[in-house]
């Protein structure tokens, strides 16, 4: 199906009906609608923590990624990233790992 849509031969990993690499404006529309669909997201809301948009789902994508243990590079090449370091802004710590790492590696510190 790919094949018959990308006539120019574009090298882009999403592409619209048309073949042609998937638009800011189109990815925005399409997250947004299936998060309404399944109760992430509520355009009519005031409140940001009920809005669901690309960055979430981004943010959400490269944070998993990473703590599943893909290597950075893979998931720069997936995400499009130019430079190398935009993979470490969603970089966040989890209290709770945070504790169970270092109980598990203070020993090896030999205090």
């Amino acid at each position: 199906m790919r094949e018959s849509r990308n006539r120019d031969g574009s090298k882009a990993l999403f592409i619209n009906n048309g073949g042609e690499r998937i638009q800011r404006s189109g990815v925005s529309r399409l997250v947004e609608k299936v998060a309404t669909q399944v109760g992430l997201h509520d355009p009519n809301s005031d409140r940001m923590e009920n809005h669901f948009s690309p960055h979430c789902c981004r943010h959400w994508f490269t944070t998993h990624l990473r703590r599943a243990g893909m290597p950075r590079e893979f998931i720069q090449e997936l995400r499009g990233d130019v430079r190398k370091e935009a993979i470490d802004i969603y970089d966040h710590i989890d209290r709770k790992e945070l504790r169970e790492s270092y109980l598990a590696h203070i020993p090896q510190l030999g205090i």
